[in-house]
């Protein structure tokens, strides 16, 4: 496998790909993958992908804040202002941040989809050399990954949770083998057929690092096989497909530690585990991790910069949520505009302006395995994957003090996945998945699963075809 330095892109990549809307500015001139002339090219393609998936418009920030703002985790700051139109449920469509989580996701659906046409035709027409083919497919794969990861991303904020009532509702735009060119006219599918469109990117990736053999990736800082396992894992367990799901979790923690993570195997000691958040390097927990550099500008858009300078905290309905013996408490702070914040994204012991940003960790995995079994009623092999999270509550010592009913094991697992995820980004997509009634230290007793984000005015008022979704601000909560 040829080497190549993670999320790097050079500024005239980054001009040639950023584009507000679907039907303004071309991606780079590659959508049918014709203007790729080298394997190189392929590369480059997939590093653009990869940094609009880091970049603070997606994963770099806005996408992980606005599921923790909208669902009772954190709260933006009345004097910063950042956020704080979503912890108040104060925002509209035209708001800068669903326009950038929308632009900038659907970059990464399109540069994928552009590099893997492109690394096809040169397998095809035989420019790549046999020798190279398995560093193409882990491209290829890489990039199946990328693009599935991105539509999770924005099914769940722009369309409602996947259910039976929910599968005909509008889901996204929908791109498949081509990607979309300049004012071309669009339309959404529905939900059930865009998760149908996300589990065939994961089957595609499946099948290419395959054929990539030793050459796949093993590294938590790209969307390798152990990362995409982590994905298929989520996805299902958001179609209510538990048995895949929990095949699926397993899988990521067997390539992770080649072997089950259980309440005592490979599990990080609790040293190590507040350690990690002060480190770059990869950690026993990561499956999938953003990586930042010493040398990255993170700029003010950073998850740093709004957990730090921009004041945003943590609610009281979420950290009340911890034990006065968990460790997790040590990774909460007293926030400098007031109230209490977290110090996940508070640098390393190196340089206070560098954080990582877990998308898939270990503990993620062996809470999905525990929830699956739970469901269906095992309640000791729930118990014992539920110990991996659930001990870092030092009162928590053996699944003697855990819950032993299905419906109270259910209850403990979202809460632990709070205590667990407090300022990484999944409560709002836990939240609707799971149907929780969801309370906040502003709004209580509020039904997530009918509240929906509004598609950006930017991409609606373009008239290619995206339709709004109807009446979403008719389900937001009443304050307090």
């Amino acid at each position: 496998m040829k080497k190549y330095k993670y999320i790097l892109l050079s500024l005239a990549l980054v001009m040639g790909v950023s584009s507000c809307k679907l039907d303004t500015e071309t991606y780079d001139q590659k959508d049918s993958g014709k203007a790729f002339s080298s394997l190189e090219d392929v590369q480059n393609g997939m590093n653009g992908a990869y940094y609009n998936l880091g970049y603070y418009g997606f994963l770099g920030n806005y996408a992980i804040a606005l599921s923790d703002m909208c669902s009772g985790v954190s709260a933006g700051s009345s004097s910063s202002g950042h956020f704080n139109a979503y912890s108040t449920f104060t925002f509209s469509d035209t708001e800068q941040e669903l326009e950038y989580a929308w632009q900038y996701g659907y970059n990464v659906v399109t540069l994928s989809t552009s590099a893997i046409n492109g690394a096809n035709n040169l397998i095809e027409n035989g420019t790549i050399v046999e020798s190279d083919k398995p560093t193409a497919y882990n491209y290829i794969g890489q990039c199946y990954a990328l693009k599935a990861l991105a539509n999770y991303y924005l099914v769940n904020l722009f369309a409602l949770p996947y259910s039976d009532t929910n599968k005909s509702a509008l889901g996204i735009i929908i791109i498949d083998k081509d990607a979309t060119v300049p004012f071309a006219a669009v339309s959404r599918g529905t939900v059930e057929q865009t998760y149908a469109q996300i589990i065939k990117d994961i089957k595609s990736a499946e099948d290419a690092f395959s054929s990539a053999g030793s050459s796949a990736t093993s590294s938590a800082y790209y969307m390798g096989p152990m990362g995409l396992k982590a994905l298929e894992a989520r996805v299902y367990m958001s179609m209510g497909d538990y048995t895949s799901a929990e095949t699926a979790a397993k899988a990521a923690l067997t390539l992770k530690d080649k072997g089950d993570a259980t309440a005592t195997d490979n599990v990080p000691s609790n040293a190590e585990y507040l350690s990690m958040w002060k480190s770059i390097s990869e950690s026993n927990e990561d499956l999938f991790t953003i990586k930042k550099a010493d040398d990255d500008n993170l700029s003010a858009n950073s998850l740093n910069t709004l957990y730090g300078s921009y004041f945003a905290t943590i609610q009281a309905a979420a950290y009340n949520k911890l034990g006065a013996n968990d460790i997790r408490r040590s990774l909460l702070r007293n926030s400098d505009g007031g109230g209490i914040s977290t110090t996940k994204y508070d640098g390393t012991t190196a340089s206070a302006s560098v954080s990582n940003i877990p998308i898939f960790r270990k503990s993620e995995m062996a809470l999905i395995i525990a929830e699956c079994e739970a469901r269906v009623g095992t309640i000791s092999e729930a118990q014992n994957y539920l110990m991996f999270t659930a001990k870092r509550n030092t009162s928590i010592k053996s699944v003697s003090d855990l819950p032993s009913t299905k419906s109270d094991l259910l209850s403990f697992i979202s809460d632990e996945r709070i205590r667990e995820f407090f300022g990484e980004g999944h409560r709002f997509y836990d939240a609707r998945r799971m149907g929780d009634i969801v309370s906040g230290d502003q709004f209580s007793n509020w039904d997530i699963q009918k509240f929906v984000f509004p598609i950006p005015a930017a991409e609606i008022n373009t008239g290619t075809g995206c339709v709004q979704n109807e009446n979403w601000s008719d389900y937001i909560p009443s304050l307090k």
